[in-house]
């Protein structure tokens, strides 16, 4: 059909909106880096290398964990993380946690269900043990070793397990303390690192002992509770920003409801197709969380039946894809036909994934204008962010790792959370709220305004600073 095909001026268009986001990913490319230094985690032993190494400590250290249950995550300390970010900047920060300081690392679990003993063993990306806990019962037999003898026992370990020369650490007598159990008497120790401060936090290694044998030890950077009070505060703003947005949510998820049953009184909408979306996004949103699985099994407390984890579990992950399908079949039904009849001439949703509206006119330009809109967005992200960093605007550096990347399937997430976006966001904030925020104030530019700030600010929640800074880059 002629009226179907791409006039001159929709091809001028639309080729202004492929170079605004080639030109936008160039930049990107080009600054990305800048804008958001990436914390490079050289990973010298792989997820099944840290786990043989964490076998292998613990059988050194005389524990018996054949027939134990396993499980590893990648982990990194957030607080300290933070800290250094914050308070020496990006690039000191990455430089000191890739080399000085066990910031990351893989933690290994060892464990068998409905059994209190456990081990824990922190493995660095290049294979050095960095922590080590042994959990055992309060009533657990030990022995009652003075404060000389657990010392040394404390410092063998420290030299013979886990390769540590002392002399370049400090034992600070104020933190020694014991602890009287049942049948044992427990020690701590902590060392504290020579002639290194990032500003005012020191590092440290403690080692504790349950009775005569080693229960633990951490590295960990000290970072001062004036500090964490002080950031707690900061985040507080980050959370306000959070709640506030939730009062929007709920009122536009409110009237996209009462429009649904209104419209269906009046046979004026269907939910059929609200429906088989919903139980679509609900499966994929399924399988991503059963493909998480390994992670969700470190969680598991042994005080209950590993039965009974694995059904609850597996419940939780229906009822969150069920509540997930609920938001996206609650909206459909009210926001389609205000959408058809704010915008008569456009192509009904329903049909737009049909073969013919596949070879549409309008779905070509529409595809073409939002991937190019998408990576001229990535370019204005970076610019915000770069220039936005010479004014006070922070945020946390991205780890180059992803546990998703170590799941069976590591495309589920993508699909499930490209879904969950595109329909339960994109249809309550764009598809309802635009045509029924215009019907409220007659306003096209209110109607577009107002629902991305909503829904901008929703993503308040993250660790960005200033607490709004989120809610502006996102609207």
């Amino acid at each position: 059909m002629a009226g179907d095909r791409l006039t001159g001026s929709d091809k001028r268009a639309l080729w202004l909106w492929v170079i605004a986001g080639i030109l936008g990913a160039l930049f990107a490319y080009k600054y990305y880096f800048k804008a958001f230094p990436e914390a490079s985690v050289n990973f010298q032993v792989s997820r099944e290398e840290a786990l043989k190494r964490a076998q292998s400590f613990v059988a050194g250290m005389g524990e018996n964990i054949a027939g134990d249950q396993s499980a590893i995550i990648f982990d990194v300390d957030d607080n300290a993380k933070t800290y250094l970010e914050r308070e020496v900047g990006l690039k000191q920060a990455n430089q000191l946690m890739s080399s000085e300081l066990n910031i990351w690392y893989w933690d290994v679990r060892f464990f068998r269900p409905q059994q209190e003993e456990e081990f824990h063993v922190r493995v660095s990306p290049a294979g050095q043990i960095v922590g080590y806990e042994h959990r055992v019962e309060e009533t657990r037999a030990g022995g009652t070793l003075d404060r000389a003898a657990a010392q040394s026992a404390a410092q063998n370990f420290a030299s013979t397990k886990l390769g540590m020369n002392l002399g370049g650490w400090d034992l600070l007598a104020e933190e020694v303390s014991s602890s009287h159990k049942p049948n044992r008497l427990d020690w701590s120790f902590t060392w504290e690192k020579q002639g290194f401060r990032a500003k005012d936090a020191p590092y440290r290694m403690a080692v504790v002992l349950h009775g005569d044998r080693v229960g633990g030890s951490a590295e960990f950077l000290k970072v001062p509770e004036a500090w964490q009070r002080s950031y707690a505060q900061l985040r507080s703003t980050n959370l306000f920003y959070n709640e506030l947005a939730i009062i929007p949510y709920f009122l536009l998820l409110g009237s996209a409801l009462w429009v649904g049953i209104t419209l269906t009184r009046r046979e004026q909408t269907t939910w059929g197709g609200a429906i088989k979306l919903g139980a679509v996004v609900a499966l994929f949103y399924f399988l991503m969380q059963l493909n998480q699985w390994e992670a969700t099994r470190f969680g598991y407390d042994t005080n209950s039946s590993y039965s009974g984890f694995v059904a609850s579990r597996v419940v939780l992950a229906l009822l969150e894809a069920l509540g997930t399908a609920i938001m996206v079949t609650l909206v459909l039904p009210g926001a389609e036909p205000l959408y058809r009849a704010s915008q008569p001439l456009r192509l009904r949703l329903s049909k737009a994934f049909t073969l013919r509206g596949l070879r549409s006119k309008e779905f070509f330009s529409s595809a073409t204008v939002g991937l190019s809109l998408a990576a001229a967005h990535i370019g204005f992200i970076v610019a915000f962010y770069m220039f936005g960093s010479k004014v006070g605007v922070w945020a946390p550096q991205d780890l180059n790792y992803s546990e998703t990347i170590n799941t069976t399937f590591p495309w589920i997430a993508g699909i499930a959370i490209g879904l969950v976006a595109s329909t339960s966001e994109e249809f309550l904030f764009r598809l309802f709220a635009v045509p029924f925020v215009e019907r409220i104030t007659k306003s096209r530019v209110l109607a577009v305004v107002l629902p991305a700030f909503s829904w901008s600010f929703l993503h308040s929640a993250y660790p960005q600073e200033p607490g709004y800074v989120r809610g502006v880059e996102v609207g």
